[in-house]
């Protein structure tokens, strides 16, 4: 009776850590990043998880195309400012530098451009 009391806690207790320690499925996080995330963010999750989200590559194709126009404009600044580099916040550089170093067709078009023209401060 005892070691069946045991088993039955043993089994509960193994049973919530597997809930616990589950992951929300790639669409799932796809839509919370969609709701509640950064377009960098975002273009970045697609990036990481393009072969995952196949099904979701409008989406994917969307935030790629938002993050590239957010690129473009802070780039854009930069020959409105002539010599001057452009000076962007550390969080959101460190977002778009991450968004380049995963995503590497934008990297080999605008990684070395970046990093010429843009201070994370």
């Amino acid at each position: 009776m005892r070691n069946q009391t045991f088993v039955r806690l043993f089994l509960l207790i193994h049973f919530v850590f597997i809930c616990l320690s589950c992951k929300p499925s790639i669409n799932k996080q796809l839509d919370r990043l969609l709701e509640n995330g950064s377009v960098m963010q975002t273009a970045t999750f697609c990036a990481k998880h393009e072969t995952q989200l196949q099904e979701r590559k409008e989406d994917c194709d969307r935030v790629t195309k938002d993050a590239k126009s957010e690129i473009d404009t802070i780039l854009n600044r930069r020959l409105d400012l002539g010599i001057a580099p452009v000076i962007v916040p550390k969080s959101r550089g460190e977002e778009i530098e991450e968004f380049l170093k995963v995503h590497t067709q934008m990297g080999i078009r605008y990684w070395e451009i970046w990093k010429s023209n843009v201070i994370l401060e």
